[in-house]
């Protein structure tokens, strides 16, 4: 099984310590925060243990956090193209369901605020579902949506996922949404993921 996966304009890599200090740098950027973190600053520590955990729940479960870079394809061969910077991260991790359901499989994802806008979050989502749920096959993928950032709640819905019961998240809620694997798996046509080879030494 291969973690490296390929969009047409994306090039997705499970995150490293490498990308450590591209990572801390991208999270702490005010508007990512706000949205990622509830606004909260994390430390160089915090990063060093989510990175981490990525790693671990690469190693146990298939899945975590794909580092995202702008690819290149030349000759047939995609990549990241050499020295270009982090645009953001998408993946996937834990959390309590809504109202203490249980334990939900969630997708995350950030961008650089001068990415916004491009279409590029929606198309590292949909990548990273299609190898949730036909690679590693995972059930049922949730997401929590920030109610005062409706362009996620856009994306969510460009996705195919359902809005679910609100939960106590933050001052004004939150919103879920949930996609599953019949049905996502039954609605695509393609899969715009394309798993890579491994990254040379």
């Amino acid at each position: 099984m291969t973690e490296v996966l390929r969009t047409v304009r994306l090039a997705l890599h499970p995150v490293t310590m490498s990308d450590h200090a591209a990572l801390l740098t991208h999270w702490t950027e005010p508007l990512v925060r706000r949205h990622l973190f509830g606004d909260r600053t994390i430390s160089a520590a915090q990063v060093r243990e989510i990175i981490d955990a990525s790693e671990r729940d690469f190693a146990t479960e298939g899945y975590g956090l794909w580092a995202l870079r702008p690819a290149r394809w030349s000759g047939g061969i995609d990549g990241p193209a050499a020295g270009e910077p982090l645009i953001g991260m998408a993946g996937l991790g834990h959390r309590d369901g809504p109202l203490g359901h249980g334990v939900d499989v969630e997708i995350l994802y950030s961008l650089q605020p001068e990415r916004w806008g491009q279409g590029l979050a929606a198309e590292a989502s949909r990548a990273v579902l299609d190898y949730a749920f036909g690679v590693v096959g995972v059930h049922r993928v949730t997401a929590e949506i920030d109610m005062a950032n409706p362009a996620s709640a856009e994306i969510a819905l460009q996705l195919g996922m359902r809005r679910g019961p609100d939960g106590p998240a933050g001052p004004d809620g939150a919103a879920y949404y949930a996609a599953d694997r019949s049905r996502w798996v039954g609605s695509r046509g393609v899969v715009d993921a394309v798993p890579g080879c491994p990254e040379p030494a």
